[in-house]
């Protein structure tokens, strides 16, 4: 696979670190988790009653767990030595918390020049607030995330997932990519700063722009981009209680729409608007069921779907035959179904090699020697 031979140590905790490591052990990396003995990744223990350790078992899959208490003199110096012999480091505990047991950035690279350190935080290291705690839903909510999800009169909302803490471990995982590239031509190792807002902050890369050259300070739209005019991009209940999601995001796609909502009588206006097309689109689609609303929206070339729940999405042929969906065996659930690894690589791609470990399942069987290069 395309990361044999690359060694990560995951000093990591519940939903951005772990992410991050998981992406690179489903493409060969060997990642070793280092769990507080006796308690091990609170991700262990969240979930509903039923399945404590669900969500676990896919988020560690590909991974080796081994029990320390970095307090204790042998098992730091142990630790020490497999910083010595690995290639990427992961932590996302609070900072400061690794410089006390000699395993900050500065120690680290005097044990190994070559390793590269993905340091996860809340607000990232350097301002004001770098000292604050931080989960995802405060970084999204700093992001400017939070503040465009919902609708103009109703509070905004969080999205139902870890949103931030994920969109984290892509962009730590990338990260650690172009860093472990750079090593190649200079031979030398570096540390990542990555704040849990900064991915976010990233992707919503116009706001800041509209606000400081047009005055436009964003607001939430409801299922609507958070400025008029855009796009429109609906999500609308149809007659048969499910919900067609429509997406004009082209000025073709948007032409298409009105002209279909003109010959069904529901688009009434001489000029083109797109914030009237998705209030007559909704009219229009609250009066058809959902399969017909999009086979006939996209019979005019409007892109349309339906808005699926885990109970679609477990029996759809489109997941099931693009092999989107994986079977792991494991002791405690039997076969799990979770998704595959992303992207899809023709030639070397990502494979599911075991589900999560037990806690310190893997001490005193990692070679100190290591894989890495």
């Amino acid at each position: 696979m395309p990361l044999d031979g690359i060694r990560v140590l995951e000093f990591a905790h519940a939903m951005a670190g772990p992410f991050c490591g998981g992406l690179l052990a489903d493409f060969g990396a060997e990642v070793i988790k280092i769990e507080r003995a006796g308690s091990g990744d609170s991700l262990r223990r969240m979930g509903p009653d039923g399945g404590k350790t669900l969500w676990f078992t896919v988020t560690s899959r590909n991974k080796r767990s081994v029990e320390v208490d970095l307090a204790d003199p042998d098992d730091n110096q142990y630790v020490k030595e497999l910083v010595a012999s690995s290639d990427v480091i992961v932590e996302n505990y609070r900072p400061g918390a690794l410089e006390q047991y000699g395993l900050g950035w500065d120690d680290v690279e005097k044990l190994n020049p070559r390793v590269v350190m993905l340091r996860i935080s809340g607000f990232g290291r350097g301002g004001p607030y770098s000292d604050r705690p931080g989960f995802g839903k405060i970084a999204e909510a700093f992001s400017g995330a939070t503040n465009i999800t919902g609708y103009k009169d109703a509070p905004p909302v969080h999205p139902g997932y870890s949103l931030a803490d994920l969109i984290t471990g892509l962009y730590g995982a990338w990260g650690v990519m172009l860093a472990l590239f750079e090593r190649d031509r200079s031979g030398k190792g570096q540390m990542i700063d990555l704040g849990i807002y900064d991915g976010l902050f990233r992707m919503i890369e116009w706001q800041i722009p509209f606000f400081e050259k047009l005055g436009i300070d964003a607001e939430r739209n409801g299922a609507s981009f958070p400025f008029a005019g855009a796009f429109v991009t609906e999500i609308c209940p149809a007659a048969d209680g499910a919900f067609v999601v429509v997406s004009a995001a082209t000025t073709t796609t948007i032409d298409n729409l009105i002209a279909f909502l003109r010959s069904e009588g529901d688009y009434t206006l001489e000029t083109s608007s797109s914030v009237e097309a998705a209030a007559a689109l909704r009219r229009w689609v609250a009066k058809h069921s959902s399969d017909i609303a999009i086979e006939r929206l996209t019979e005019v070339r409007v892109v349309a779907g339906r808005v699926f729940k885990p109970s679609d999405l477990a029996t759809d042929p489109h997941i099931n035959e693009r092999g989107s969906l994986v079977s792991v065996e494991t002791e405690e659930y039997g076969t799990v179904r979770m998704p595959a690894p992303v992207p899809k690589l023709m030639r070397t791609p990502g494979r599911i090699r075991w589900a999560a470990p037990k806690l310190g399942q893997d001490n005193g069987k990692i070679d100190l020697r290591g894989e890495g290069k």
